[in-house]
C-alpha cells in the first residue's frame, strides 16, 4: 500500500514539475492582449519608429493643407500609408538583420531542444531566444518572437530553406560563415525528429473506413469543368472581390467596351488563379494534411489514371471530414489531383530560391520523391 502511495507521489511530483516547466515558458502571446498590441509595442521601441517619426512629423508640419478638403484628405492618407510602409520595411529589415547575427545560437537551441512540426514544441526555443536576444543586445525588447509559430516560421525562412537550397559547401560558407557546422547539426536533428514523426503518422494513420464506391468525383457530377470552377469562384471567400470589380467597372464606364470586356477577362483569370493557389493555402494550415496527401499517394495500389482518381476520392473525403474543405469537391478528378501534386509539391524539388508567398516544405522533400517514385510516372508540367 505504501509502495503504491510512494509511486503515486512520484507521478504527482513529475506532473507538477512538468506543469511548473510549462508555466516558466512565457511568450509575448501570454503578456499582450493580441498580436496587434505586441506589434505596436515593438514598433514604438524600435529605432526604425524613431527615424520614421523624425521624418514623418516634419513632413506633416511642412505640408500645407489645400482649400479642397477632399484633396487634403487624400494627401494625408497617402502620407500616412507611405510612412507606414516605410516603417514596416525598416522593421522587417531590422528583424532579418538581428536573426542573421544569431544563426549559431538559433541552431544550438534546436539541437538542445529538438522540435517537431507541432508549433507547441517550439515554445521553449522561442522563449530562450527571446531572452538571449535581449540579454546580448541583439534586440531591444524581450519579445522578439510573439509565439512559437513565429519562431518556427523564422527557422524555416532563415535557416532550413536557404541552407537546403545551397548545394555546394563554398556557397554555404559564404552565406553562413562559421555557423555552418552548427546549422548542419541542427538540421540533422530536425530531420531525424521529423522522420520519426512521419513513421509514427503512417503507423497510427487510420485506413479509410468508407467505401469509395459511394464517392463521386466532381467530373461525374458536373457536365463541364468550367461549371465546377465557377461554383468555387462564386462563393463567400470571393464576395469581397465583387465590390472592387463593380467599382472599377463604374470608373471605366466612359471607356471603350473592349476595355471593360478585357478587364472582366483579366479579373476572371485572376480569380481562377487565386482559387488554385487557395487550395494549397488551405491544405498548408496543418502539416498533417500535407503528410496525409503524400501518404495516400505512396500507399495507393492502383496505377495510372485510375490510381489518381482513387487518390482524389480519398483526399476529397478526408478533407471534408477534417473540415478543411466545405464539401467533397476539393479535386475535380485524378488529372486535377496529379496537377496539384506536380504544381505544389514535386516542383519544389527543382526550385533554386525560396518563395516569398509559400513554404518550400523542405521537411517533406524525401517523401515527395517517394510519392513520385511510387507513381512511377512523369508529372504534368
Amino acid at each position: 500500500m505504501k509502495d503504491n502511495e510512494i509511486g503515486d507521489g512520484k507521478s504527482v511530483d513529475v506532473l507538477s514539475v512538468k506543469r511548473l516547466e510549462s508555466q516558466k515558458t512565457v511568450l509575448p502571446q501570454d503578456v499582450f492582449r493580441n498580436e496587434l498590441t505586441w506589434f505596436c509595442y515593438e514598433k514604438s521601441k524600435s529605432l526604425a519608429f524613431r527615424i520614421w517619426m523624425l521624418l514623418w512629423v516634419p513632413l506633416s508640419v511642412w505640408w500645407k493643407p489645400s482649400d479642397d478638403w477632399i484633396l487634403s484628405l487624400k494627401a494625408s492618407i497617402f502620407r500616412l500609408s507611405l510612412g507606414l510602409q516605410l516603417l514596416w520595411g525598416m522593421s522587417a529589415f531590422s528583424r532579418r538583420r538581428a536573426l542573421s547575427k544569431q544563426h549559431t545560437q538559433f541552431s544550438k537551441e534546436i539541437t538542445k531542444n529538438p522540435p517537431s512540426s507541432d508549433p507547441h514544441d517550439w515554445e521553449v526555443i522561442a522563449a530562450n531566444l527571446n531572452s538571449y536576444f535581449y540579454e546580448n543586445k541583439t534586440w531591444n525588447t524581450k519579445y522578439f518572437f510573439f509565439n512559437a509559430m513565429r519562431c518556427q516560421e523564422a527557422f524555416k525562412t532563415t535557416l532550413l530553406e536557404p541552407f537546403s537550397l545551397k548545394k555546394d559547401e563554398s556557397a554555404k560558407v559564404k552565406s553562413f560563415k562559421d555557423s555552418v557546422p552548427y546549422i548542419e547539426e541542427a538540421l540533422q536533428v530536425y530531420a531525424a525528429g521529423f522522420d520519426k514523426e512521419w513513421k509514427l503518422f503512417n503507423t497510427e494513420k487510420e485506413e479509410s473506413p468508407f467505401d469509395l464506391e459511394d464517392i463521386q468525383l466532381p467530373k461525374e457530377i458536373y457536365r463541364f469543368k468550367l461549371t465546377w470552377v465557377l461554383k468555387r469562384i462564386f462563393c463567400r471567400r470571393f464576395l469581397g472581390l465583387f465590390p472592387c470589380y463593380f467599382y472599377i467597372v463604374y470608373m471605366l464606364r466612359n471607356d471603350e467596351l473592349i476595355l471593360r470586356f478585357l478587364f472582366l477577362v483579366v479579373m476572371f483569370l485572376a480569380m481562377v488563379g487565386y482559387f488554385r493557389n487557395m487550395r494549397m493555402i488551405v491544405l498548408s494550415v496543418k502539416m498533417k494534411h500535407k503528410m496525409q496527401f503524400l501518404s495516400t499517394i505512396i500507399n495507393e495500389q492502383e496505377s495510372g489514371a485510375n490510381g489518381w482518381d482513387e487518390i482524389a476520392k480519398k483526399m476529397n473525403r478526408y478533407l471534408f471530414e477534417k473540415k478543411v474543405w466545405n464539401n467533397e469537391e476539393f479535386f475535380y478528378d485524378g488529372l486535377d489531383c496529379e496537377w496539384f501534386f506536380s504544381r505544389f509539391f514535386y516542383r519544389l524539388l527543382s526550385l533554386k530560391k525560396p518563395m516569398w508567398f509559400a513554404s518550400l516544405n523542405v521537411e517533406l522533400w524525401p517523401y515527395i520523391k517517394e510519392a513520385q517514385s511510387a507513381r512511377n510516372e512523369k508529372p504534368l508540367k
